[in-house]
């Protein structure tokens, strides 16, 4: 139960985090600074990184609840 929610819960936030990616992504344009750009760019690669740990952290809270119950 706990892990289907925490798997329900996980694609939700990869699908937000997808879209809102993908709308902020077209507004990139290459400046005359490219180190900045090219920092956005890594650190935007960086937080997604982060974001699909802590959602197999989720699940696997998830699956540790369902085996305590």
């Amino acid at each position: 139960m706990f892990t289907l929610g925490a798997c329900f819960g996980v694609a939700l936030l990869a699908w937000l985090a997808h879209r809102s990616n993908e709308k902020h992504r077209r507004e990139y344009r290459v400046p005359d600074d490219r180190h900045e750009w090219l920092l956005l760019l890594h650190v935007r690669e960086d937080l997604k990184l982060v974001a699909f740990l802590l959602c197999g952290i989720m699940i696997l809270l998830g699956i540790i609840a369902d085996l305590r119950f």
